[in-house]
């Protein structure tokens, strides 16, 4: 509670343009305009957060997929698996599909969990203990390992280099969007 009296009152001293934001959970935040992204007729995906049969990141990617074909994701994310750092080409090699198989198979339809049913199918079915690994694994992505150093650079260009509750890469994302980090 301090800490978001502290940003308020620093918000509103620097006489900042803000406004209020929505976020997922039940609350409204204020955050300098310039400081989250907004696109006219524009949608951001789902929270890296959000599990599909227990697997986080998987519903943003499809969320991705989905809001990319139909136009309305903003140019500046990153969708597909030309970098294999991303977190979608992660995300395919660790269920052993291919992407363009993916993208075709999610723009037919179905649920998040008929879609990960069938990369089961197509590819492979990690046991329990993988996707604890793989969870863990993309909530750190960034906190004291090789993502450090672009994560600290996307901060910065952001002007968040001040920011000691964004931590790793899906602490990012969440900011980015309009929600606040988890702890």
């Amino acid at each position: 509670m301090e800490r978001r009296r502290r940003f308020l009152l620093r918000v509103l001293s620097n006489r900042e343009p803000a406004k209020l934001v929505c976020t997922s959970r039940p609350k409204w935040i204020l955050t300098p305009y310039h400081k989250v992204r907004s696109f006219p007729a524009m949608q951001t995906p789902c929270s890296d957060y959000r599990e599909t049969k227990g697997l986080i990141y998987f519903a943003r990617m499809l969320d991705k997929i989905r809001l990319h074909a139909a136009g309305r994701l903003p140019a500046d994310y990153f969708v597909g698996v030309e970098d294999p750092t991303f977190f979608d080409s992660r995300c395919t090699r660790f269920l052993g599909v291919n992407y363009d198989d993916l993208v075709k198979r999610t723009l037919e339809g179905g649920s998040d969990e008929e879609i990960l049913e069938w990369c089961f199918v197509q590819g492979r079915r990690p046991g329990e203990e993988e996707i604890e690994i793989w969870n863990a694994f993309l909530r750190k992505r960034g906190w004291r390992d090789e993502g450090s150093t672009d994560l600290a650079a996307a901060k910065k260009r952001s002007s968040w280099e001040d920011r000691d509750d964004i931590q790793t890469w899906v602490d990012l994302h969440d900011v980015e969007e309009g929600r606040t980090p988890r702890k």
